[in-house]
């Protein structure tokens, strides 16, 4: 699954690269989709775990370059139970906790590992959460800020994977984030690992810095200040369960599907 990638990887110079499985494609694509090509009007290429032949079928007619891969025949489960064996601090998670845990860890790798397999020398890519989405058009400024170089916003000292660049004048680095990143879900060592690479390989090297609470705000909305802050800034992006949990209002319809 890790190098069965179907589809074809996208010729532009310069596009957002987002990554999901079928159900958060299902219920942020959307947005994603609409607020991005509204403000940002690059292409948009999706790589999706697990698809639905409906979600093919809604990104062919949205006339969308995307990759998938299906991972139905890896065994989750044993994955989790790895994990959980291999490391005390897990030993009271159920079993159901530790093979969703694996599967969205690797969710959340897979389009850095793609990405680093597949971005070539020309290439300018932006990387995003899904669940995230563009609340205003950057300036002529802002946008030669982020395309410079690599790029990331940072929160207490991590190097943050919601909204990314990555300049193909770093493709050996980039190569090596996606062989690490593959080898720790295939060894089933931890979870979360697209954070602790990106800060391991990417950590020391120059890079543009995304002011937090400018680009995008690195903390959860608990209260009506904490969505007028998230509001300023480029990206939105509502950390924790209480976002998770909210309605999309952005539908299928809306974009015309």
């Amino acid at each position: 699954m890790f190098d069965q990638v179907q589809g074809d990887w996208p010729t532009h110079s310069r596009f957002i690269l987002c990554s999901c499985d079928d159900k958060y494609f299902e219920r942020y694509f959307p947005r994603f989709y609409s607020t991005f090509t509204e403000y940002w009007g690059l292409p948009i290429h999706v790589h999706i775990v697990d698809p639905s032949e409906e979600s093919l079928g809604r990104l062919d007619d949205l006339e969308l370059s995307y990759t998938h891969c299906d991972t139905n025949h890896y065994n989750w489960t044993q994955s989790g139970e790895t994990l959980r064996s291999s490391n005390p601090k897990f030993a009271v998670n159920t079993s159901e906790h530790m093979t969703r845990g694996m599967y969205e860890t690797y969710c959340q790798a897979q389009r850095f590992i793609v990405l680093g397999h597949n971005i070539d020398e020309r290439q300018s890519v932006i990387v995003a959460d899904v669940d995230a989405y563009a609340l205003r058009a950057p300036t002529d400024v802002e946008r030669e800020y982020l395309y410079k170089d690599m790029a990331f916003t940072t929160f207490n000292s991590r190097l943050m994977a919601t909204f990314c660049h990555f300049h193909a004048e770093h493709r050996e680095e980039i190569l090596k984030m996606s062989v690490m990143m593959t080898k720790l879900v295939k060894e089933s060592k931890t979870l979360g690992v697209d954070q602790k690479v990106l800060k391991s390989v990417f950590g020391r090297l120059p890079y543009q810095e995304l002011t937090n609470g400018e680009w995008i705000r690195h903390f959860d909305v608990k209260t009506e200040n904490d969505r007028q802050e998230h509001d300023r800034c480029l990206i939105y992006h509502e950390k924790g369960t209480r976002g998770k949990n909210k309605p999309v209002e952005t539908t299928w319809t809306d974009i015309g599907l």
